[in-house]
């Protein structure tokens, strides 16, 4: 008398292999695509951030320049002390 049981559900180890594979190989290529698409994006943002912190000096350049000129005149307010007052914190 055969002692031995079967399952019902057998699987075959090549489809399983094949599917594993297949399943590792496609996470592998969305790491990728995550980091290849992340870097892409971050380098994005950085030519962005870079791009807004040259232009404020170069439009305040100009400006700061004339009101150099103007305070170093003889006649500038500032010499004769009649320039802005700076507020204090306190009341």
């Amino acid at each position: 008398m055969n002692t031995q049981s079967y399952s019902p559900y057998r699987l075959k180890a090549t489809p399983m292999v094949v599917g594993l594979v297949l399943v590792g190989t496609g996470c592998l290529m969305g790491m990728s695509g995550v980091i290849v698409g992340g870097t892409a994006v971050m380098s994005a943002c950085r030519r962005w951030f870079l791009g807004l912190a040259d232009q404020a000096p170069q439009a305040m350049k100009p400006k700061w320049g004339q009101q150099t000129k103007v305070a170093m005149t003889a006649d500038s307010p500032a010499m004769h002390g009649n320039g802005a007052r700076i507020r204090s914190g306190r009341a």
